[in-house]
């Protein structure tokens, strides 16, 4: 038998596979007896049998990213990462202490869990997304696993309010993603999820006039209806009427736009800019991370707006005046 077997490096094998977790058979296809491949396992040897049929060429304590690795090889073809791993590799600080691999395979296959991996079965795979080199579930069902097994409403928050405002995650994908899931146990996470959006839009409007302030601009007026005399353009967020007709669009969906709402917020610009009026668009996000380049945009709206000449668009209720004399 041994004619048959190629000579394989064993000091070179480690680095063939990706965070030095391999599975046994790769190894006895490499020409690797299945013997050597159990000693060299065993207490105090150079690897160790982290899940069934699955290794880590290493004999350290498993780092986090060879845990997943483990998992998926484990559960292959084709799992995804799901739950708190997950928001850990999309770089979430508030998710809470992982237990077990949360990994999502699709029905069908018979994957048993273990005590390092929990195998859920899905119907409908979601379209995974490559972080820091792993397939994961999109953040917004990531959460959702994450604080499926949640009782403190803080803990959720915490969660919510970083997707939120800090990775830019639409509230409306998470509130579909929330209606999706099953009744039991959705009280919590829409009730805190339906708070922490109202204080996102109070505390964007909140940045807001202070980043007015700092541009030096006087204040609009707030969450204003426009027209221009024969149609209603829609709604924005502040208003400067008096010289300028500038206003200002914070789109809580801008940082991660959805399909529907992305559409309505693009022909919404496109109808107040044909009409004159100069829009700047931000986002919570941006308020919050890039303040300078918010308030570079507001001075110079305002700059080219008394360049031009004045549209005959109104807040509703607001009596026309003329532009004639400008």
């Amino acid at each position: 038998m041994s004619g048959d077997r190629t000579l394989v490096d064993l000091t070179a094998l480690p680095d063939l596979f990706a965070h030095r977790v391999a599975r046994a058979a790769d190894l006895v296809a490499l020409g690797i007896f299945g013997g050597t491949v159990h000693r060299k396992c065993l207490p105090g040897g150079p690897w160790q049998r982290l899940l069934p049929g699955v290794l880590v060429l290493d004999s350290s304590p498993p780092t986090r990213s060879q845990l997943i690795q483990a998992a998926l090889r484990y559960a292959e073809p084709g799992p995804i990462v799901a739950g708190g791993y997950a928001l850990l590799l999309h770089g979430m600080r508030t998710a809470p202490r992982p237990g077990p691999v949360h990994v999502l395979i699709p029905n069908g296959r018979r994957v048993r869990g273990t005590r390092l991996v929990m195998v859920e079965h899905a119907s409908l795979m979601p379209k995974p997304v490559l972080r820091q080199g792993f397939l994961v579930t999109p953040l917004e069902r990531a959460l959702l696993d994450g604080v499926r097994r949640l009782h403190h409403g803080e803990q959720v928050r915490a969660m919510f309010s970083e997707a939120i405002w800090d990775k830019g995650l639409s509230p409306v994908l998470l509130e579909a993603a929330l209606a999706a899931e099953s009744q039991q146990g959705r009280t919590l996470p829409r009730r805190v999820l339906a708070d922490v959006v109202d204080r996102a839009r109070t505390a964007a409007e909140g940045l807001s006039r202070q980043l007015i302030h700092a541009a030096g601009l006087p204040r609009p007026r707030w969450h204003v209806l426009l027209e221009d005399g024969e149609a209603c353009l829609g709604a924005v967020s502040c208003w400067w009427d008096d010289d300028d007709a500038v206003a200002m669009d914070i789109d809580m969906e801008a940082d991660n736009p959805v399909a529907g709402t992305h559409a309505k917020a693009l022909d919404r610009h496109a109808m107040l800019t044909s009409t004159g009026v100069i829009v700047v668009h931000t986002s919570p996000r941006r308020l919050r991370h890039r303040q300078a380049e918010v308030i570079s945009e507001l001075r110079r709206a305002h700059g080219r707006a008394r360049t031009r000449q004045h549209p005959r668009v109104t807040a509703r209720g607001q009596h026309p005046r003329s532009r004639d004399a400008r």
